[in-house]
């Protein structure tokens, strides 16, 4: 059978309540200017005092206070703190007799030997009744919190893991459409798509799965698609740019949170009839990432596509659970000839998403 493990944290929990217990103990000795000789029964009530703090910690507080239960509580603590000193209160009353002085312990001259206990003694008592309910509470109060946040970082995990989901299908189903359409003219560079297709793949698959991914492979990942996009598209019909400044090392950033505005700007950005143009640009900044598209815009034709307002939606949904409090700025202009996206990030100090 195997013991479980003691972690370290609990080991200093069970030194410092031994050490707290000796001086509880101990303290009104050395505080004394005549102590008596040491007896056993002098522990009597440090080990009293012990039961009532546990008893009041492990099964008081969780069983009555936490359950409301504020009479039956305050009336069962009080009574047994009574019971704790009902030895000393039966001395006071007279109903038990005081122990005289001890022979080989005379006082002093002028000394005064006092029946009463010391009033520390009661305050040790109503202290140990406060600290007990106040770590007790205050601990249950700390692990419901935990509790909270645990709950909140895995909803918060599966809520990512939905919306990164959205993106892949949609992003795969519009790239095998343009591979059919160079398949189907049967152009040389239906190869080198699949190739382009298989390495954004490795990328979605494996890659994207980590909470953060070098700002590096995002770009590269970002590359890939433009150059795949370029494949289908005629350049004197279609200007295409990708720029980026700065510098990318140590970097990091949500795996596929920037395509979904290239993607977009693909999709709602090249005409058939008329001149296009989509310029990316990244710029990096210490921790700040600028990233702007911008795409040709014109005016609707046909019914609207159910599906073409996957991708906003989504990145607006991600970018309010990974970068919030000001981490993240998204403006969107739109002209009558141009749409532009702007997107600002604070990399260095977004919260990493839990992992399940």
């Amino acid at each position: 059978m195997q013991l479980p493990r003691v972690s370290r944290q609990q080991v200093l929990r069970v030194i410092v309540h031994v050490a707290a217990w000796v001086a509880v103990a101990t303290l009104p000795r050395l505080l004394s200017e005549n102590p008596p000789p040491f007896r056993p029964g002098n522990l009597l009530l440090p080990l009293t005092l012990a039961g009532y703090f546990y008893l009041n910690y492990y099964v008081l507080i969780p069983r009555l206070f936490a359950r409301k239960k504020f009479a039956l509580y305050f009336l069962l603590a009080a009574g047994l703190l009574a019971l704790v000193y009902l030895p000393m209160l039966l001395r006071i009353t007279g109903m038990l007799p005081h122990h005289p002085p001890h022979p080989h312990y005379p006082l002093p001259p002028g000394a005064i030997h006092y029946s009463r206990p010391p009033q520390g003694l009661w305050l040790i008592g109503i202290l140990a009744w406060i600290i007990s309910s106040g770590m007790r509470i205050t601990g249950e109060w700390f692990d419901t919190e935990r509790a909270r946040q645990d709950l909140a970082n895995k909803q918060l995990t599966a809520e990512l893991a939905f919306l990164k989901s959205q993106v892949s299908p949609h992003f795969l189903f519009n790239t095998l459409n343009n591979i059919y359409s160079l398949a189907h003219l049967k152009s040389d560079d239906t190869p080198e798509a699949i190739l382009k297709l298989s390495q954004l793949m490795r990328y979605m698959l494996y890659e994207s799965e980590a909470a953060r991914v070098p700002l590096g492979r995002e770009v590269e990942y970002l590359r890939n698609y433009m150059d795949l996009q370029r494949l289908r598209l005629d350049p004197e019909q279609v200007d295409i740019r990708f720029t980026v400044d700065g510098s990318l090392d140590g970097a990091l950033i949500e795996p596929m949170l920037l395509i979904p505005f290239v993607e977009n700007a693909f999709k709602h950005g090249v005409s058939a009839r008329h001149s296009s143009r989509i310029a990316v640009d990244l710029i990096m900044r210490q921790d700040q990432l600028l990233f702007t598209v911008q795409n040709s815009r014109f005016p609707a034709v046909g019914g609207h596509d159910p599906n073409s307002g996957i991708g906003l939606p989504n990145v607006r949904q991600r970018l309010s659970l990974l970068y919030p409090n000001g981490r993240h700025l998204l403006l969107l202009e739109e002209t009558s000839d141009e749409f532009i996206v702007e997107l600002t990030l604070t990399l260095a100090h977004a919260p990493l998403p839990a992992r399940g």
